[in-house]
This record gives structure tokens, C-alpha cells and sequence, in this order.
């Protein structure tokens, strides 16, 4: 990718960006694909690598595959909670490198409770190869009113 088609990835990103649910900047540039399925309560990012994914050695970084599984299962709480949940803990385990093709981030409750949630999220290769598991562990925040 040269500069200007990297700039107008940008530019792109930047205009159709918002602070909502799908819309962050980040996910717009790493072109983020959402779905959801109401059945099975599970969240789904797809979105192709691209070489801003890529790390020194030429594979995607590991924290571009902890923000594709952190997001879905973020988006999973956006999608079937009331209140916004905050992070509390992550666990990634990586088992395959890529440096090319799409990526699958699919995320599902283990513990679907109030105050604090389990969601496991997997992310695949277009094969279907299994790349990384990650564990998170989010708890439901909400603002106090100050009286």
C-alpha cells in the first residue's frame, strides 16, 4: 500500500467515524465488519489484513488479534445488555501467524450475569483455522448520579 491509497484509508475512516457502537475510528480504518446473531447471542467481526495489522516480522501483531476479540466481545455486551461493561481482565492464547487474508472474531458468554460477565471470543483465518482464543472477564459499570 503506497501513501495516498494509505491516506485515503484514513480519510475515509475519519469521516465516517463516530463515538458509537461500530463507528470508532479504529474500527472503520481496520474495516470491521458486525454481526450478530440474536439465537445464539454471539457478536461476529469480520475484516481483511492489511499491512498496518503487520508486526516488524511481517505477521499480524498480537495486539491487533486482542482488539478484533476484545471489541466482539464488547459489542456482544453492547448488543444484549442494558448498561455499558467495562473490561476487567483479558487472557489471549495465539496458535497460528498470518500475514494475509480475512480474520473472523466471533464472541459468546460463557457466564452471562449481571454485574460481572465470562465471554470467551475466538478468531479464525478465512479457513477457518483457529489463530487465538481470548477470555474476558467485564463488569457492569454505571455513572452515579451526584445528589
Amino acid at each position: 500500500m503506497d501513501k495516498q491509497q494509505f491516506m485515503a484509508k484514513v480519510e475515509k475512516a475519519y469521516e465516517t467515524a463516530a463515538l458509537k457502537p461500530e463507528s470508532i475510528f479504529m474500527f472503520k480504518l481496520l474495516q470491521f465488519e458486525f454481526d450478530y446473531d440474536e439465537d445464539e447471542k454471539t457478536c461476529t467481526i469480520t475484516c481483511p489484513v492489511s499491512e498496518i495489522m503487520l508486526n516488524p516480522t511481517g505477521i499480524v501483531h498480537g495486539g491487533i488479534f486482542t482488539l478484533l476479540a476484545d471489541t466482539a466481545m464488547g459489542h456482544l455486551n453492547f448488543q444484549f445488555k442494558d448498561a455499558p461493561y467495562v473490561t476487567l481482565e483479558l487472557k489471549n492464547t495465539f496458535f497460528k501467524a498470518t500475514s494475509t487474508g480475512t480474520l473472523k472474531a466471533t464472541a459468546r458468554y460463557v457466564k452471562d450475569g449481571y454485574k460481572v460477565s465470562f465471554i470467551e471470543a475466538e478468531v479464525c483465518n478465512e479457513a477457518g483455522e483457529l489463530m487465538c482464543k481470548t477470555s474476558g472477564t467485564f463488569y457492569r459499570y454505571e455513572k452515579k448520579m451526584k445528589s
